[in-house]
């Protein structure tokens, strides 16, 4: 128990040897809020630009492959554009 008092006591005395050692940097790191906030701030920017990145992608890739079922796309909305047609004729017609 003595030598976990005295391994204790020892880096105690390390901890204070070094805070002397070391020079005053506190100007370099803004107050204990402000650097939360930062953080805060960083961590919300970084999620943002990781969703906004990876939403990039699949738009890359539709825009680069072009879709098979273009040819039955356009078929289906001439059908739609005569059914329509067909309809407002009944309509006008009634």
């Amino acid at each position: 128990m003595e030598s976990i008092k005295l391994w204790f006591q020892d880096w105690s005395d390390a901890c204070e040897y070094a805070k002397e050692c070391v020079p005053d940097l506190s100007f370099v790191a803004p107050g204990e809020p402000f650097s939360a906030l930062a953080s805060i701030a960083a961590a919300c920017f970084a999620l943002w630009w990781w969703n906004e990145r990876a939403g990039e992608q699949p738009r890359q890739l539709e825009s680069s492959v072009p879709s098979a079922d273009e040819g039955r796309h356009g078929e289906l909305e001439r059908l739609l554009d005569r059914a329509r047609a067909v309809r407002f004729a009944l309509k006008k017609a009634a």
